[in-house]
């Protein structure tokens, strides 16, 4: 079993094994916690627009401080650098139960932003810093799927913890917990990064504009899904676990759909997938806004939506490790985290009160708006190159 692993996968093989466990088991974290407080603060009473405000503070903070995680990681190193700020997290989730305001729980919110930035930056750059030309593709596809599928956990983490109380969020702490034992207890490669070349950001952004553009995109995606989508349900008269039946589904299509979009990615111009990819994202969501009481369409179409909106990132991934050296990794990472947290911003503020203006519709509104904005523009650089 083991050679089987190391022939795939290359002699790095058991620092790859680990990466992906952390991965997973962030996932399933992150999946759990973005809907839980949504649903929570839905119970509550407060409006969409209300949601969307407090569901902001986590991209803004990875925006403001973007500059700062690559100098951090630079410094202290990879692992170490993921390691802080997994404990930095813990000790800010037991701190929801506590100050209940909606005020107090952007603050924490925006806390756990910068610390997910640091640790997000530091598996990119991780993975894009062993991995090369012949192996780039199928490295983070796995890394994607296996992220994917704790994010497709996490919903039903939710259904078994309830969202009331204490529970939840001990449970998450001790998610984190559990990502940093592999980090701490088994001897891996942490590589050592060349000395940092500066990158600027709007000068990288301009210059590959599908690659960021794609990252905004997959930002705004996720977070409006897992966000709002359980609540566009609840509000169309469906119940919560319907609702989060429908996300995990949408989930499980991404985890499914990527072992496809590897073996695509090292065949298939890039460009021309990601195209596909956009088109897909683009047309589900009004497929299942048409059908939404045939369960079998809504499935099809949320599992469809589900592979193509995660394929937009791993194809992002791919052609931004291709793009930048060893040297400018970390900082190309971190502003693909920034942009990807642009569009977890623009998500939430404009379709949470698009929500509220017009109904539930106004999830789909914003979504496929975003989407063929996006595809217009990936389409027209696909046909200048």
């Amino acid at each position: 079993m083991t050679s089987v692993v190391q022939s795939y996968l290359g002699n790095q093989y058991k620092t790859y094994l680990v990466l992906f466990l952390c991965a997973l088991i962030i996932g399933i974290k992150l999946g759990t916690l973005i809907p839980l407080l949504s649903l929570i603060l839905e119970s509550r009473g407060y409006s969409n627009t209300e949601i969307g405000l407090n569901v902001v503070a986590q991209p803004l903070a990875v925006i403001l401080f973007v500059r700062i995680t690559p100098i951090i990681i630079h410094k202290i190193g990879l692992a170490r650098s993921i390691v802080i700020a997994q404990i930095f997290t813990i000790l800010l989730y037991f701190t929801f139960p506590i100050f209940e305001s909606l005020t107090s729980w952007f603050l924490i919110r925006f806390l756990i932003g910068f610390a997910g930035a640091l640790a997000w930056n530091a598996f990119d750059t991780w993975m894009l810093s062993m991995a090369n030309d012949s192996n780039r593709g199928k490295i983070v596809t796995i890394y994607n799927t296996v992220f994917v599928i704790g994010f497709a956990i996490g919903p039903m983490v939710i259904s078994l913890t309830g969202i009331e109380g204490w529970f939840p969020f001990v449970v998450i702490s001790a998610l984190s917990f559990l990502a940093i034992i592999p980090l701490i207890t088994i001897k891996i490669d942490d590589p050592k990064l060349p000395e940092k070349k500066s990158l600027p950001v709007f000068a990288a952004i301009i210059a590959a504009p599908t690659i960021f553009g794609a990252a905004i995109l997959c930002g705004l995606d996720d977070v409006m899904f897992v966000s709002f989508f359980p609540i566009f349900m609840i509000k169309s008269n469906f119940s919560q676990d319907l609702a989060l039946q429908y996300v995990t589904i949408t989930l499980v299509g991404g985890v499914i759909c990527q072992p496809i979009i590897g073996v695509l990615l090292d065949k298939m111009n890039k460009r021309l997938l990601m195209n596909t990819a956009v088109l897909i994202t683009f047309i589900c969501p009004i497929i299942f806004a048409l059908f939404i009481n045939n369960f079998y369409i809504m499935a099809i179409s949320c599992f469809m939506w589900g592979g193509a909106a995660s394929g937009i990132f791993a194809i992002s991934l791919t052609m931004l490790g291709e793009r930048y050296s060893a040297s400018q990794v970390a900082g190309a990472t971190a502003i693909l985290v920034m942009v990807f947290e642009v569009g977890s911003l623009i998500g939430p503020l404009i379709g949470g009160r698009v929500m509220d203006i017009v109904g539930p519709m106004g999830f789909i509104y914003t979504i496929t708006s975003f989407t063929f904005i996006f595809l217009v523009i990936s389409i027209y650089r696909t046909f200048r190159r």
